[in-house]
Parts: structure tokens; C-alpha cells; sequence
């Protein structure tokens, strides 16, 4: 910080020349050595991690199990396609609540006798 004998200092010039340090400050630090190694660092680290991703997926999808997922996802596609995944889903949400309401009926029922 710069002294001023001015009875009323410019805070606004002292926050502007902060401003310009810090700008300064990190700068520097963004083009030295360090920080470039970091970048390549971090660059290397996800193409790699990238690359093996890739080839785990390559082999994931010639795998039995791949092959297997994926004939059972387009299945599914199919049922919902159809609709029949939303009936059944209906169906089974329709018996659910039926039990619940019964539950609730009787519980009515048992209160209004006691």
C-alpha cells in the first residue's frame, strides 16, 4: 500500500492498485514453471484417463455381459414401446393402493366401534 499524507485517503486507488497486484501476483504465477508442469500434468492424466475409459467400454461392449445389458435394455425398450410396462405398472400401483385403502377401511371400521 502506497502512504498518502492527504488527510482523506483514496480508498478507491488503494483498491485499484490491490486489484492490479493481485492480477500481477497471479499472473506470474500462471506462466511459471510450476503452474505449466501442473497444466501438462493434469492434461497427460486425462487423455489417459480418457483412453482407458474408452477401452473399457470397447471392451465391455464385445463382452458377454455387454452384449447381454445391451439385448435387455432394447427388450425393455420394446415392453415400453408397447405399453406393457405401463400396464403392468398400473396394475401392481392399482393393488397396492386397494390394499392400502382396505387397511384404512378397516382401521375406520375399528375406531368407529371402540
Amino acid at each position: 500500500m502506497t502512504e498518502n499524507t492527504n488527510p482523506r485517503p483514496d480508498i478507491a486507488d488503494e483498491f485499484r492498485e490491490l486489484g492490479e497486484n493481485l492480477k500481477n501476483m497471479l499472473q506470474g504465477a500462471w506462466q511459471s514453471e510450476e503452474a505449466q508442469r501442473l497444466r501438462d500434468d493434469i492434461k497427460t492424466g486425462l487423455e489417459e484417463l480418457s483412453k482407458s475409459a474408452s477401452e473399457a467400454m470397447t471392451d465391455f461392449n464385445a463382452s458377454e455381459t455387454g452384449q447381454r445389458l445391451k439385448e435387455e435394455a432394447h427388450e425393455f425398450k420394446t415392453r415400453v414401446e408397447s405399453g406393457e410396462v405401463e400396464t403392468k405398472a398400473r396394475t401392481e400401483i392399482s393393488k397396492v393402493l386397494r390394499a392400502l385403502n382396505d387397511e384404512l377401511q378397516k382401521a375406520i371400521n375399528s375406531m368407529e366401534k371402540s
